[in-house]
């Protein structure tokens, strides 16, 4: 009975040594950082899940143009996250991945155009143009980016033309596309188009904003769509920080750095991505993806950025400022200690003397 209960205490310290030697760290909480976009200055055709609407926010037989939550092109937030290993970017939008059609678009399709992630944040992305604090990401396979053999500076006929190339690109310049997919030609015309709106929610009703008039009284009126840029910026800020209007994908690049991987919905939720419940109970948008890539692939150290993106046709740009910190050292893999290593074949010596023992 007691060599039993020896051997079944052996085997256990056993398995206890190897599990602590060869267990894997507790599975990495995903920390999310959010930010916002305006709600109301992305512009396109009124339309969402089949459901056509008037300039207020009502069902209608045919889709007004205008911003907000029905918009097509309307951009809501975006988030990242990083562990170890990689960098995780979500986007919350009306535009799916894939974009909209529109008959209007040199190659039949308006869609993402690519994530800038400027690692130098006290230069404009003129300054930066070139470099290697400029780093561009195509994560939209069927958009008119200069990485894609096919795009041809945007005069690809028909969205499947395109090679598809993904990846984290450094050195690169950008480029306007806006010409090629119907978009806006510049910031004062967009701008002005935005701010003539009045905003609607979700169910056609007038938001109302509290003004103080000219004699110190607090008044009530309807509120008007206000254009945002980078989250954290006053517009003028953004546009200078932006410069020419439009650049949304790039046009030229030193290296391709290394291969991104599309997440989905169900991927991110998985990852403890909530934009809903961050909203509060504020409408969003339809679509959610985002995508990761190695944080290997990015320089040492503690990484302060500013990254933005827009759709083609630069209908709407959201951008956010955050920071990477440098990665932790491999942990070296815990081996028992050479006492604890003698102590358990001592144990079994014992164990194989006792057998012994037994037998005669």
């Amino acid at each position: 009975m007691q060599l039993k209960q020896l051997r079944r205490l052996t085997g256990a310290c056993a398995i206890a040594a190897c599990a602590t030697a060869l267990s894997p760290s507790a599975a990495e909480a995903f920390s999310w950082n959010y930010s916002w976009d305006s709600f109301n200055d992305g512009t396109g055709s009124l339309m969402r899940d089949g459901v056509n609407y008037n300039s207020r926010n009502r069902v209608s037989r045919r889709a007004a143009h205008g911003v907000g939550v029905y918009s097509q092109y309307e951009h809501f937030g975006m988030a990242y996250t990083v562990t170890d290993d990689s960098v995780v970017f979500a986007f919350n939008s009306n535009l799916g991945i894939n974009g909209h059609r529109n008959g209007r678009a040199k190659d039949g399709n308006i869609g993402w155009g690519d994530l800038f992630i400027n690692l130098d944040p006290t230069k404009s992305i003129e300054e930066v143009q070139g470099t290697d604090s400029l780093l561009g990401i195509r994560f939209a396979g069927q958009n008119d980016s200069g990485v894609d053999a096919n795009a041809q500076n945007g005069y690809a006929r028909g969205s499947g033309s395109y090679d598809g190339t993904l990846g984290v690109f450094s050195g690169v310049t950008s480029k306007s596309i806006t010409r090629q997919n119907s978009g806006w030609s510049n910031y004062n015309s967009f701008n002005n188009y935005v701010q003539r709106k009045k905003v609607y929610d979700e169910n056609g009703q007038r938001v109302m904003e509290t003004y103080t008039d000219r004699r110190g009284r607090e008044r009530q009126r309807q509120a008007k769509a206000q254009v945002e840029l980078v989250d954290g910026m006053e517009l003028q800020e953004s546009q200078e920080y932006l410069g020419q209007h439009g650049r949304g994908v790039i046009d030229t690049y030193d290296q391709r750095l290394g291969g991104v991987s599309v997440l989905d919905t169900a991927a991110l939720l998985n990852m403890g991505l909530d934009f809903a419940s961050e909203a509060g109970n504020q409408m969003i948008g339809g679509e959610t993806f985002g995508f990761s890539f190695a944080r290997s692939l990015l320089p040492g150290g503690d990484l302060d950025w500013i990254a933005h993106v827009m759709a083609e046709c630069a209908n709407d740009t959201m951008g956010m400022a955050g920071m990477f910190e440098a990665q932790k050292p491999d942990d070296p893999v815990s081996t028992p200690e050479p006492a604890m290593i003698l102590g358990l074949l001592g144990v079994l010596s014992v164990v194989r003397k006792g057998r012994n023992t037994t037998k005669h």
